[in-house]
């Protein structure tokens, strides 16, 4: 079983095609085919999956800051004053939210800030 999974990993991390990597082991590459599918679904054995599956992000919660001044810019008044979200990216991307917030717009703003440079 594990060598199965390890030509499986061949196909899914190399640069190379399906058929060569069959061709290697002396297998048919339609075998192979039905390996990676069975590899996709969990079928395989413990540590079965799609590495290129969505990986969920760490989310930490922080109670609000309350300062004693309170500073309002111009543009808070026209969006209102219903909250604040921060979105902070490894590799120093960061975006403050303050108002209401739009489920719509904020899917968009972390799909934009996960999307690599």
């Amino acid at each position: 079983m594990q060598e199965k999974i390890q030509i499986v990993l061949e196909t899914l991390e190399g640069d190379e095609s399906v058929p060569m990597v069959a061709r290697r082991h002396s297998m048919n590459a339609n075998q192979l085919f039905i390996w990676r599918s069975q590899y996709r679904r969990g079928e395989l054995g413990a540590g079965s999956g799609d590495e290129r599956a969505v990986k969920l992000l760490p989310v930490q919660v922080e109670p609000p800051v309350v300062s004693k001044q309170a500073v309002i810019t111009p543009d808070e008044s026209s969006i209102g004053a219903d909250g604040c979200m921060e979105i902070e990216i490894s590799g120093g991307r960061h975006v403050k939210i303050w108002g209401r917030i739009d489920a719509k717009a904020l899917r968009v703003l972390v799909r934009e800030l996960l999307r690599p440079c």
